[in-house]
């Protein structure tokens, strides 16, 4: 009798995990995340093409772009002008010296002239030292020398416009090992962006 009763209690205990087990499952098993039916998915694109409220303008965009290209155009076309019109764009400077002659200081106004002229243009200086000198030194001394043309350009209020770089002796436009080469190498080019 007694072996009966325990085989009932484990099997009534036996019912009920199974129960608790398939209960615990539902609750716990994942939900599908993708919506499979094909009405609900054509009705949530629909709804998010709907709630969109973005737009791509490709008119703006050929717009703006149109206008850039011809911005760019004038551009050219001004620092053409100012090539034809006998301004120096390359200023050479006196051994180790970063000074600006009167003359050298002319051909500045005339940049300074036209960078008033077109306020759109932006000009980058570079600066350049022959191939005496430390890599470092000359990096300076190619700073400098385009720094003193900057300072000039700030009397006319244009330094925010100009941005300075040094090549140092890394850009000869002349390779050769003489004092001609090196005059030629010493120098601050003017470069429109």
């Amino acid at each position: 009798m007694l072996k009966i009763t325990s085989l009932m209690t484990v099997a009534v205990l036996l019912s009920s995990c199974t129960s608790t087990i398939d209960q615990l499952y539902e609750k716990v098993a994942p939900r599908p995340s993708v919506i499979t039916d094909q009405q609900n998915l054509a009705d949530t694109q629909e709804s998010v093409i709907a709630a969109d409220s973005s737009s791509f303008r490709p008119q703006e965009f050929a717009g703006n772009h149109a206008r850039s290209a011809a911005q760019n155009s004038a551009a050219r076309m001004a620092v053409a002008q100012l090539k034809n019109s006998n301004t120096k764009f390359v200023l050479h400077f006196s051994y180790d010296g970063s000074e600006i002659d009167e003359s050298a200081t002319q051909e500045v106004i005339k940049h300074a002239n036209f960078m008033r002229d077109n306020p759109a243009l932006n000009l980058r200086l570079e600066g350049h030292a022959d191939e005496r000198g430390t890599r470092e030194y000359n990096l300076a001394l190619g700073e400098n020398r385009a720094l003193a043309v900057k300072e000039i350009l700030g009397l006319y209020e244009l330094s925010s416009r100009v941005q300075v770089i040094s090549f140092g002796e890394e850009n000869p436009t002349v390779q050769l090992h003489d004092e001609s080469a090196w005059q030629q190498n010493r120098r601050v080019e003017f470069i429109y962006q």
